[in-house]
């Protein structure tokens, strides 16, 4: 019996009880351990470039140490540009709790322009591109890496930020229960603990709410156990 389904498009909602609780929250899908992991990684593949072209260049940098400031700076922009977009990005959950399961609708965070600004970015490219055609008089250019850019840019126009959703499996068909009080998260399984419903939470008030309802809901011999946990699925 699998915990939870997970389809992109909403799901059949099979869920018909009452609703019990409905709260929303904006917080990063990692662990703050993988986030930090990730940002090292991210910060040395960043900086290997011109830590690369430093060791090529030294005689002149040695001699003129400020010609290297600018490949300092395009790889510090680079990481902090990475970090501060993919790497941190918060996604959004919006959960319901009702008496005989949960759902949680969750989807990346992005400000309310972002559609238009991709899609802005988009006729820009594939303008540009169209205007090198006119004056070349060829579409030569088209080909390799231009190519892969004139593909994005065409993604770029029909961008959407993709909604997804999860339910529960019926409250009596789950076994174990993880709880998470440094990250305000309880993930509860049926038989595989290593899949499962996460539910992340803004307060500890609100989480003890819930895991006062999944004592009464589900199974007597239902195992509760308190640890850390570098779950990141919805």
């Amino acid at each position: 019996m699998t915990d939870a389904l997970q389809i992109n498009s909403k799901p059949k909602n099979y869920l018909s009880g009452e609703d019990v609780l409905n709260w929303s929250i904006a917080t990063m899908a990692r662990s703050p351990k993988e986030i930090l992991l990730t940002e090292l990684i991210t910060t040395t593949i960043c900086a290997c470039p011109s830590l690369f072209f430093v060791w090529i260049g030294r005689d002149i940098y040695l001699d003129s140490p400020s010609e290297a400031l600018f490949l300092v700076y395009t790889s510090a922009g680079a990481a902090l540009y990475l970090i501060a977009l993919i790497i941190r990005q918060k996604t959004i959950y919006n959960y319901t709790l009702k008496t005989d399961g949960a759902t949680v609708e969750y989807y990346l965070h992005y400000p309310d322009f972002a559609s238009a600004l991709f899609k802005g970015i988009a006729i820009f490219v594939i303008l540009a591109f169209v205007l090198v055609a006119l004056i070349t008089g060829s579409l030569l250019f088209l080909v390799g890496p231009v190519a892969m850019a004139f593909v994005a840019a065409i993604k770029l126009l029909n961008w959407e930020n993709p909604v997804h959703h999860r339910q529960t499996a019926p409250w009596h068909l789950h076994e174990f229960v993880t709880v998470d009080h440094k990250r305000l998260m309880v993930i509860i399984h049926c038989e595989d603990i290593t899949s499962g419903f996460a539910a992340r939470f803004p307060s500890k008030a609100l989480m003890d709410k819930y895991l006062a309802f999944l004592r009464k809901a589900l199974p007597a011999n239902a195992q509760y156990i308190e640890k850390a946990t570098n779950w990141h699925q919805g």
